[in-house]
């Protein structure tokens, strides 16, 4: 009989199955090597037993595998290299708080230049380029000071943001993640990683098909008074069944029990009665009582606005 799977060798196949399937879904691959990626998953689950019941336990797991593999070839930087490379990196802060961004790139440049091995320069540059526009740059030097320092949380921050101007919010997420675990407690972090989750789930619903978009019941209570609304309550409480729904309702009441799913759950069966009735119930009640669209004067602008915005770190250079 097999013994049990060493659980250090699962966990690290664990992040492998992951960082695969990060590929599949984010990578440039032809259908041949997603269909080759997807057969070595299989086969690395059951090698390893990474069933249910060991994802579940190693759900919380978040490791990048390219952060921790230096490719940097090694080198020799002098003491006068050190102290001339300062000195740019010193010159571009200036220049950030100037608002000068280009010349600030060019001064990190030639750190970078002189002293490639610091994780620092390259994660300054990547905020210079970000007040620049230049996202995809942002996201390359961030990547160099994480392959330089694999535990640089600001590098993480910079990142996620740099992910959230590109909509990639999936992305911005576990990078915002990343960073917290580094930088716990970080307030921008935080706001920004809230925002990120916030875009994510609001694509993913809008992106899901009508009759699976959740129901908002705070537009019953705004529209209480609406006609529409009446009538509808007027011929369901002429309804048997839906007298015996109710008297439930009321008997969870009277009896003082807080458990709220209970009424949850008698509003779950009853729109899923009328549902089964009328094939159109849910969608007329979305139509009838969902937000009404903005107008042009208060449409979103790409996301620029103040509140949906990832925020830099107080302290943009270092």
């Amino acid at each position: 009989m097999d013994s049990k799977v060493d659980s250090r060798k699962q966990t690290l196949i664990w992040h492998v199955v992951n960082f695969l399937q990060n590929e599949l879904t984010h990578g440039n691959l032809n259908d041949e090597r997603k269909e080759s990626i997807e057969v070595a998953i299989q086969c690395l689950e059951t090698a390893f037993e990474l069933d249910s019941e060991a994802r579940a336990k190693l759900e919380k797991e978040q490791l990048d595998l390219l952060s921790v593999i230096n490719t940097t070839p090694k080198v020799d930087v002098t003491e006068e290299q050190i102290n001339q490379a300062e000195e740019y990196k010193n010159r571009g802060n200036t220049q950030m708080r100037n608002s000068l961004y280009a010349e600030a790139v060019a001064d990190y440049t030639k750190a970078i230049e002189l002293n490639p091995t610091n994780a620092v320069y390259y994660c300054n540059r990547a905020a210079a380029y970000s007040r620049l526009g230049k996202e995809l740059e942002t996201i390359d030097d961030c990547k160099e000071a994480i392959k330089l320092d694999p535990q640089y949380g600001k590098a993480y921050g910079r990142l996620g943001v740099a992910y959230s101007n590109l909509n990639k919010y999936e992305d911005a997420r576990q990078a915002f993640l990343t960073a917290l675990e580094y930088d716990a407690g970080n307030t921008t972090y935080e706001t920004n990683l809230k925002l990120a989750e916030e875009k994510l789930y609001s694509n993913m619903e809008s992106a899901a098909p009508p009759e699976h978009r959740p129901l908002d019941i705070s537009q019953f209570i705004n529209n209480i008074n609406n006609p529409t609304l009446i009538n509808m309550a007027t011929h369901m409480l002429g309804d048997p069944s839906f007298r015996n729904i109710i008297s439930g309702l009321m008997q969870v009441g009277q009896t003082g029990d807080p458990n709220i799913n209970v009424l949850l759950q008698a509003g779950q069966n009853l729109a899923r009665r009328m549902e089964s009735e009328d094939p159109n119930f849910v969608e007329n009640l979305r139509r009838t009582f969902g937000p009404t669209q903005p107008n042009s004067s208060s449409a979103e602008t790409g996301g620029n606005s103040k509140t949906d915005t990832p925020k830099e770190p107080e302290n943009k250079t270092e």
